[in-house]
């Protein structure tokens, strides 16, 4: 009974605070709702994506399974082989060009057969309106991305030539239901018949065609989470000569899921540290308001009110606003995602029919929005509740010291295992959370030191000017705003100066590839009797040392030093090198851009056992050593090659590398085709001429433009950087509340010292002198400290990237430091502007 009592007394005086004090958590509701609002906005995202992925899943594989082949079709045996788990159809995927008029355009080529597609439509839309896949692809008829109209004019009735045939566009395609979203796409997507693509000449042994065999199975088959792996071995055992790769909806797509994971969980990781930076913004903003209600504290206390009292009412006042700035921060978050959906459909058709909202990711955002509020606000709580009675008949000239009671730290340990565990159960990785939270933990450390050496140096230094003793002396002074400004600010400016500084060296990087180190064309599907020739026509424009042509034939990793490879623990950074088939060269000598790091390259006469020279990571990822063996199967027959040295391998620069190339040899007989690159003068247009000429005389080679290329990564690294710009801006806004919070924390006791100080003959220049250096030193410092750790931190990031040599900046760096000195020194210009015009005589006569 009397618990009840004094909870129903603690609720009125909580009505009470909040029916006349709700004005003064301004900055405490914003900081919190901004916390929300990014938090339930990048959760509700990333779920609505994943969901949407996975519930198209099948849609998007084009069936159950999907058997997939490079080079060759299946043989009608095997195709009979495949037909025992359900309806098939047929699909051929490859990379073109399609000429019309004068103009050439890098293509994206699909052909389809008869029972295309087993799951959704097909939608083409032609003059007259809807048209069926027979209509528009019958007689060398085509269907082509609407895009190509903007880009070369075509119009429908239109002829192209693609590889050595002329074909009709009759259709424009409005809806293609297992249209897989890239994160690179090389041209707009075309259709044609398989029929069709049997004249183009595009066709080969070695082709870089895909031949996928899509499954649909009956209704009455069971499909447990391995059947595509039982299905890939079936087809090894029946079939070992063929190199077979098996997926199912559930790992189709999986370079996206990984791409958009990792985006997500870096937006999450960003969200999540603007939302501790808010934090501090709250629990400065608790700590003012209860340092103002501190008399109204000791009041309660005279009239009789228990330390439990007071302890309720305001852990009701923060719970109840921690409530509403979640709601309306979870809503803000819903609004701003449903509206996005149409910009996004557009990015990934597969949330087509998404809502935007998801109330599990809202609930979650609200519940770390109430777990973080208290974390923070939990000190200035319990510093409250041991407000003296006696404080009445006492000056107030200091701010309320945060609480180190045992209580206080308990609960707040509570709550910060509270925390780490949602995080912890919610976060897709794992290990990157628990990286998070040592990060947190080195950052906090590192500027709780920062700020603790501060105030030692400040109290050292003796000086002789008044305005600058206040200055220091208010950096160092009990219940000081130090921390708070030094952590905030200086988490900030290391998320802005890591980001900024790995963009920077980001641009310069691929500035760099494209003006010196990309070659002008990159040319494939080359074939052995056109080698001589287009070699030729590149000799007209080129030195013969700026052509690089080599042969390429293509197999797998089947076993290292004779052991099967999976059977084998390989690192996760060169897995992809055992997942399927790989591109494989030979040479005497040692391509113009290689780079040996262990071992030697053979003689250029050698005519022995079959040697290898591989990628240096293969080493170490695969626990290999020069010397040691590797098997690759290529065409169903197997080459065991001993690794006589390793390259190092920069992928990133568009030349011509292979992980893997062996001596000449018994290699030679194999069936292949040729890659090809020129360098030409950059100031030239001699790359168009030789894809005109190109068009007529080898109308089955397709050649890349390496500048398209970059433009294409530069485009889509422009959009990450934005989306992580929108979160870093966020984070530092986040800062500068909790700049604004911080010093206003501290205006009633700086009001005392200015009193004093205009009594005693200064003039508001020295004030405004005193106040300038105070927040300029700070920040300096916390700038200093920024710039070490956010430079550290781009470092560790472009090596984790595996970019090349990190460039330092500093003009980057200062120009970002300058412009935020003047933003902070403007916040508290801003926020403490009624220190310089106030009169000391209203405050001197209360006293």
């Amino acid at each position: 009974m009397e618990f009840c009592m004094k909870t129903n007394l603690s609720i009125k005086l909580a009505h009470k605070e909040l029916k006349q004090g709700w004005k003064h958590f301004a900055v405490f509701l914003s900081c919190l709702i901004l916390g929300v609002t990014i938090m339930a906005g990048v959760n509700t995202l990333g779920t609505v994506v994943k969901n949407s992925l996975n519930q198209e899943a099948q849609s998007l594989l084009g069936g159950d399974l999907e058997v997939r082949i490079r080079g060759v079709e299946a043989t009608p045996k095997q195709q009979d082989f495949i037909a025992q788990y359900g309806r098939v159809s047929q699909v051929a995927t490859l990379r073109t060009m399609m000429h019309f008029k004068n103009q050439n355009s890098l293509i994206e080529l699909k052909a389809v057969d008869e029972r295309y597609p087993l799951i959704g439509s097909l939608d083409l839309e032609a003059k007259s309106g809807a048209i069926s896949k027979q209509e528009a692809l019958k007689d060398n008829g085509i269907a082509v991305d609407p895009v190509l109209v903007t880009q070369y004019g075509l119009e429908l009735g239109d002829e192209v030539n693609i590889g050595s045939n002329t074909f009709i566009l009759r259709a424009f395609i409005k809806k293609e239901p297992d249209r897989a979203v890239q994160i690179l796409t090389f041209g707009p997507r075309v259709i044609m018949s398989k029929a069709s693509l049997a004249t183009t000449g595009l066709v080969s042994t070695f082709s870089l065609v895909d031949h996928r065999y899509r499954i649909l199975s009956s209704e009455t088959q069971v499909l447990n989470e391995n059947y595509d792996k039982q299905v890939e071995q079936a087809l090894i055992e029946a079939f070992p000569d063929t190199s077979w790769r098996v997926s199912s909806g559930a790992d189709n797509n999986n370079t996206l899921k990984r791409f958009l994971n990792q985006l997500i969980a870096f937006l999450n990781l960003s969200g999540l540290a603007t939302f501790l930076i808010a934090g501090i913004g709250i629990g400065s903003s608790v700590r003012t308001y209860l340092d103002k209600k501190s008399v109204t504290i000791a009041v309660l206390k005279v009239q009789g009110a228990s330390k439990r009292t007071i302890l309720q009412t305001y852990m009701y006042v923060i719970g109840f606003l921690s409530l509403v700035g979640g709601v309306v921060g979870a809503s803000i978050a819903g609004i701003l995602t449903t509206t996005s959906m149409p910009l996004l459909q557009t990015l990934l058709p597969t949330l087509e029919g998404q809502s935007g909202f998801n109330l599990t990711a809202s609930l979650l955002a609200v519940w770390y929005g109430i777990l973080i509020t208290y974390l923070f606000s939990i000190p200035a709580i319990f510093s409250a509740v041991d407000i003296k009675s006696a404080s009445l008949f006492r000056s107030k000239t200091a701010s309320l010291m945060l609480s180190k009671s045992p209580v206080s730290s308990a609960v707040t340990t509570v709550l910060l295992v509270l925390l780490s565990v949602t995080l912890f159960i919610n976060a897709p990785d794992k290990l990157m959370i628990i990286g998070t939270f040592g990060v947190i933990a080195v950052s906090f450390i590192i500027f709780s030191l920062c700020t603790f050496a501060l105030k030692k140096i400040t109290r050292s230094i003796k000086v002789k000017k008044p305005w600058l003793k206040l200055a220091l002396g208010n950096i160092y002074r009990p219940g000081s705003s130090t921390g708070t400004i030094v952590f905030a600010i200086g988490t900030s400016l290391t998320v802005l100066i890591a980001l900024t500084l790995t963009e920077a060296n980001f641009q310069m990087r691929i500035k760099d590839i494209a003006e010196t180190q990309a070659p002008s064309l990159f040319m494939i599907d080359i074939q052995p009797h056109q080698e001589q020739a287009l070699e030729q026509l590149l000799y007209e424009y080129a030195k013969p040392e700026d052509v690089m042509l080599s042969p390429m034939v293509r197999g797998r990793i089947t076993a290292l030093n004779g052991t099967p490879v999976e059977d084998i623990e390989v690192d996760e950074d060169v897995s992809w090198a055992v997942r399927g088939d790989r591109g494989i060269s030979y040479s005497a000598k040692p391509l113009a851009n290689s780079n040996i790091v262990e071992g030697e390259w053979w003689a250029a006469d050698y005519t022995g056992e079959p040697l290898l020279s591989v990628d240096e990571r293969f080493l170490k990822g695969m626990g290999l050593k020069v010397g040691d063996t590797m098997t690759l199967r290529i065409l169903g027959e197997d080459i065991t090659a001993k690794i006589t040295s390793a390259r190092k391998i920069d992928y990133t620069s568009f030349q011509l590398n292979f992980a893997l190339m062996l001596s000449p040899g018994e290699i030679n007989e194999y069936p292949h085709t040729s890659l090809a690159t020129v360098f030409l003068d950059k100031h030239s247009n001699d790359d168009d001429e030789i894809i005109k000429r190109m068009a007529s005389e080898f109308p089955g080679v397709t050649a890349i433009k390496t500048k398209e290329v970059v433009g294409l990564i530069e485009n889509i690294m422009g959009h990450i950087a934005t989306a992580l710009s929108i979160t870093v801006g966020i984070s530092l806004f986040a800062g500068l509340l909790v700049l604004t919070s911080a010093l206003n924390a501290t205006i009633k006791q700086r009001m005392y010292d200015i009193a004093v100080l205009k009594v005693l003959g200064a003039r508001k220049s020295d004030i405004l002198k005193s106040c300038s250096a105070e927040w300029l030193f700070i920040a300096l410092v916390a700038a200093i400290l920024s710039s070490v750790i956010g430079t550290g931190a781009a470092m560790m990031i472009n090596a984790q990237l595996k970019g090349q040599e990190f460039v330092f900046l500093p003009g980057v760096l200062g120009v970002t430091l300058v412009l935020c000195l003047i933003v902070i020194w403007c916040i508290g210009y801003i926020g403490n502007r009624t220190l310089f015009k106030f009169r000391p005589g209203t405050l001197l006569r209360n006293e």
